[in-house]
């Protein structure tokens, strides 16, 4: 996906919005406020909302991807890449209060097939990566072999998203960092061989 400098910008300003006052909030008629534009030259860059958001999407979930690719090729055990991996997915996520609103709006999604098909892909490739972590932990010894992948990974992304969830439902008032590092040592006893 390649963004203009402009797009990007929009980008940011629809996640400061979200992040302010939610994902309802985001109209184009509100974003060129926020943004002292007008409404026809946010169209120039963006065809609608939806577009905006699916860009958010897929922009964030780039970022995620290259700093999970970092790690996937350093030369530690498959259980020290995980504890990395949510250690980076976690700090971006505080970073970014935003994204969980968007992310958890899932539900509002159903009825735009663009977004469902988009969160749903996100989720599915974040899954098939945890599994196969899993699995390559498994079969180098860092990672338990008696209970199955997928088992593993489910317990694992629940986990994560309940600590985030949660953080959400708090108002962003939690500590999340704590909270992720004590899922993170949980998480490592449980799957640690």
């Amino acid at each position: 996906m390649n963004l203009t400098t402009r797009q990007i910008e929009i980008i940011d300003a629809s996640k400061d919005l979200i992040g302010e006052k939610g994902l309802q909030t985001l109209t184009i008629r509100n974003l060129a406020n926020k943004m002292s534009f007008s409404e026809p030259a946010l169209y120039r860059h963006f065809r609608d909302k939806t577009e905006i958001i699916k860009a958010l999407l897929l922009f964030h979930k780039r970022i995620i991807q290259d700093g999970v690719l970092k790690i996937l090729d350093s030369e530690k055990t498959a259980l020290a890449k995980f504890e990395e991996i949510l250690k980076f997915k976690f700090a971006h996520i505080e970073k970014n209060p935003a994204l969980v609103m968007v992310i958890f709006s899932e539900t509002s999604f159903q009825y735009n097939s663009t977004l469902s098909k988009v969160v749903k892909k996100i989720l599915e490739q974040r899954t098939k990566k945890i599994i196969s972590l899993i699995k390559n932990g498994q079969r180098e010894g860092s990672i338990r072999k008696d209970i199955d992948a997928v088992q593993l990974a489910t317990i694992v992304l629940g986990g994560v998203r309940t600590t985030i969830l949660s953080w959400k439902l708090s108002g962003f008032k939690t500590n999340l960092k704590l909270d992720g590092k004590k899922l993170r040592e949980t998480l490592k006893i449980l799957l640690k061989n």
